[in-house]
This record gives structure tokens, sequence and C-alpha cells, in this order.
């Protein structure tokens, strides 16, 4: 074990577009030690070579075939001897050269929290929403019967510094390392979506706290990551596994109306629409 290495872990599958950028953005930080590795879900297009044209130090773990988020991040936890472990996706960009220094530190000063997460920027400038309540029926109903915001969907804390929240979303996740394997790594069930939301529930479980910290700032090219697959098929399929068959339909009930009502209402005029 390497005392205070910080291991970046990065899932790729087709790429190409968005790699280049988020590895000069990892070779311009200070202040911090890290290693990168890349594990390949079997990109068809130039991901890997983009990769080997990176000037930093990287190590290559190529797949025969898509093995899916979950998997391929506890195959790449198993090539690393860090202390500290920084799952990202390949379509982020860190904004400023300190960002890697600034999120570590944070989870080191507070020794309560097992994971801490930055404020995700999209791409029009707006703050993309990546917190969220562990989601259940109860909460469902609250927010879309009852009509009270953010006790379901992903929101926005109101915070202009480090906080606890319930769970952060997988894009970019600092964790220490042996709080993710107490937590029992990510459920390899996921392939993709629903397995960040079930490691922040576990490590809860484990009576530590999840993090949100504004202050660090990372670009986030939403979407990118899931391109060429049917993202919205496989996260109905890890929701159901998340919540079980009859919550999840449940669930679903709840939220049909307001979807349909939200439909709708794209076809309303403007001014009928407030």
């Amino acid at each position: 074990m390497k005392k205070g290495l910080l291991s970046i872990i990065i899932v790729t599958y087709n790429n190409e577009d968005h790699i280049k950028d988020c590895l000069q953005s990892i070779a311009a930080q200070i202040g911090v030690a890290y290693e990168v590795v890349i594990i390949d879900n079997c990109s068809s297009d130039r991901t890997i070579q983009k990769v080997q044209e990176s000037k930093i130090p990287i190590k290559i773990i190529p797949q025969e075939k898509n093995l899916g988020f979950a998997k391929a991040n506890n195959i790449a936890v198993l090539r690393t001897k860090s202390d500290y472990l920084l799952f990202l996706n390949p379509d982020t960009k860190f904004l400023r050269n300190d960002s890697l220094m600034q999120l570590k530190e944070t989870l080191v000063k507070n020794p309560n929290f097992g994971i801490a997460s930055p404020q995700l920027i999209l791409t029009d400038g707006s703050i993309q929403k990546t917190t969220r309540n562990l989601p259940t029926v109860f909460r469902a109903f609250t927010e879309y019967v009852l009509g009270i915001k953010g006790t379901f969907d992903f929101f926005l804390p109101p915070a202009s510094g480090f906080i606890e929240v319930e769970s952060v979303t997988g894009a970019c996740i600092m964790i220490k390392r042996d709080v993710f394997i107490r937590a029992g790594k990510f459920n390899e069930k996921y392939f993709m979506y629903f397995e960040d939301l079930e490691l922040c529930k576990k490590v809860r479980e484990l009576k530590l706290q999840v993090g949100y910290d504004p202050q660090v700032k990372i670009k986030h090219i939403m979407g990118a990551s899931g391109k060429g697959k049917d993202t919205f098929s496989m996260s109905a399929i890890s929701a159901r596994k998340y919540h079980g068959f009859l919550s999840y339909y449940i669930i679903q009930c709840i939220l049909t109306p307001q979807r349909i009502m939200n439909r709708l209402r794209q076809f309303l005029p403007a001014d009928a629409k407030n």
C-alpha cells in the first residue's frame, strides 16, 4: 500500500472525443501524488490510441468485452495499491489545477466522511444536480404527490461549502480505499446506473457520511459516457434491481402522471405554462 497515493480510475468505452481533454486536465494537477488507471470496455473507436498519446504515465487495462461500469471499476481497483480512489468519468475535465488536491484535503480533514464529490458544471455553464436523497416509495409520493421538491429527484444543495448529503452521482467520486472495500465495492449486479447510489447507501450504513463540495468544480459533458448505449433501458433495469419489483412499479405509478403532464406542457403556448 502506498500511503497517501491517489488512484484515478477511469472506465472508457468509445470515448475518443473526450478522453484527451480529461487526461490533459489531470496532467495539470498539482499538490497530490496520483496514478491513472484506464480500464477500457472493448472500445471500437480510437479511445486507446488517444490514451496512449497522453504525456502522463497511464496503466491501461483492456477488456475483451464491455463489462459495465461497476465490474470494470472493481477490476481496476485490484490493480492499485493506494489509500484513496477517485472514480472519474472520461467526459469530465478539471477546471482548476488544484482540484484534486482540494478534494483529497477535504476528505483527509473530515475523517467522519467516507466519500467526497465535487460540483459538476455542464457545457452551458449551469450546475448539474448531482445530489439526491436515497429514493424510496415514500419520497416519490412526497415529491410527486405532495409537491415537496428535492425529496426524491436530484437537487442542488443550497450550500457554499462542504456538506453532508445522502448520495452523489458516480461521475466523480473520491473515496477512501478501506471504506470502498468495507462497503462491498460497486455492486456488480448493476451494468450501469444505480451502482453509485447503492455505494453511498452502503457507506452510510458504515456510519460514515457522504459529502458534496461545491468549491471544487469539474466540467461534465453529461451523457457522453453513455454514448452508444440504450441508457433509458439500462437505467430502468438498474432501478428495478435497486428498489425491488414491487417498489419499482409503485414508484412508476406515482411518477407517470407527472411525466405525462410534463410531456403535454411541451405543446402549450409559452404564456399557458406558467
